[in-house]
């Protein structure tokens, strides 16, 4: 009820109290009436106004669906067909086709992201045979195959009987025509410690360095090798690489703390401490085998003797070497003379105390050797 009708009640009201004279109690029911219509009427304007609210807020969910589904329609129009639905318009009869209501929750979001990989198939029919690739190149020659058998010919006519052919027989031939070209009849090869030339009866090869391992070294080499003076090298990288063995010049050691019971005929009359050791490797020509042995100076019946000396080795308190025959009367390398160390000399002296018999052999005496061929 509106302002405007209330007070035209009211006004009436006051008329009619007025001309019947109502008494008060009257009066005031019909005020409370009044004041009750009043307040129907605000709480109907209030729930009006809320649902009011309501509907607007429906509404404005329905526009953002419908927006949302235009978004998915631009992004994928094929969904469209499967957003429409025909209804019947069975109030009608008509059986006209219409847009079907979609509801906002219903309405589709963004598009998800991509599912999972599904799984591998099954392996396809197998494809044509391509085209024939070009001709490689040609590859590298195999290995010789195993001989053959040796196939089965017709054997000759016996020839005639040869002469016999005996030792004596060929040495006779050798002195009627002597070597063919480039022959040598055999020999055998062997290196002399400290000197730079060979015995009478053989030929030098070269001449060098005796050289070996460090002598405070654990590691390297045990044996005395004799370098050319004038190496050929192969492939190389400069500066120690710490991945191998170190070979160092061999010095004499006997002189100052030994007994020095070398000659000295090939170095001026001087001692060879600390001088370097030369080397000669030498070639017998004709005689086949040759041997160093300990403690002898004379070689066996029917042997040739290429040189003697005595037996050396590297101290007792450093890393083991081998044993060779040093030359009774050995050179120096010229200006060699420096305490530079590297592989060492010491002459080896008999030691009783320890399995070697005495006598015959003498407790602390140098041992001599020889080299013979034959």
């Amino acid at each position: 009820m509106s302002i405007i009708a209330v007070v035209i009640l009211m006004a009436g009201a006051c008329q009619l109290v007025s001309a019947k004279n109502v008494d008060d109690i009257v009066f005031n029911k019909l005020v409370d009436r009044v004041l009750s219509l009043e307040r129907t009427q605000d709480d109907k304007n209030t729930k009006l106004e809320a649902e009011m609210k309501q509907l607007k807020k429906e509404n404005q969910q329905l526009k953002d669906s419908l927006k949302s589904l235009q978004l998915v329609l631009d992004h994928n129009p094929s969904d469209e067909k499967k957003m429409l639905s025909p209804m019947n318009d069975e109030a009608s009869g008509t059986g006209s086709l219409q847009t079907a209501v979609v509801c906002p929750r219903a309405c589709r979001g963004l598009p998800g992201r991509d599912g999972r990989d599904g799984k591998p198939g099954d392996d396809g029919k197998p494809g044509r045979d391509g085209r024939p690739g070009t001709e490689g190149k040609p590859g590298k020659d195999g290995r010789d195959g195993i001989p053959g058998q040796n196939g089965k010919g017709l054997q000759g006519p016996p020839g005639p009987p040869g002469p016999s052919v005996t030792d004596d027989r060929i040495k006779q031939l050798i002195k009627e025509h002597g070597l063919p070209p480039n022959t040598t009849g055999g020999g055998s090869v062997y290196t002399r410690w400290g000197r730079t030339k060979c015995g009478a009866s053989s030929k030098l090869l070269y001449e060098g360095y005796t050289a070996g391992s460090w002598y405070g070294h654990k590691g390297g080499a045990s044996n005395y090798i004799c370098l050319p003076h004038n190496p050929q090298w192969g492939n190389y990288q400069d500066g120690f690489q710490n991945s191998g063995t170190h070979v160092q010049g061999t010095e004499y050691e006997m002189g100052y703390y030994t007994n020095d019971i070398f000659l000295k005929t090939n170095n001026g009359g001087k001692t060879l401490k600390d001088h370097n050791a030369p080397c000669a490797v030498c070639y017998t020509q004709g005689r086949t085998s040759h041997v160093m042995i300990p403690a002898w100076k004379t070689c066996p019946a029917g042997w040739t003797r290429e040189y003697h000396g005595y037996l050396v080795a590297q101290h007792n308190s450093q890393p083991r070497t081998e044993f060779v025959c040093l030359d009774e009367a050995p050179e120096v390398v010229a200006g060699g003379m420096a305490n530079k160390d590297g592989a060492l000399f010491y002459v080896g002296e008999a030691d009783c105390g320890h399995s070697l018999p005495c006598p015959k052999y003498v407790h602390g005496r140098e041992l001599t050797c020889v080299v013979c061929s034959k």
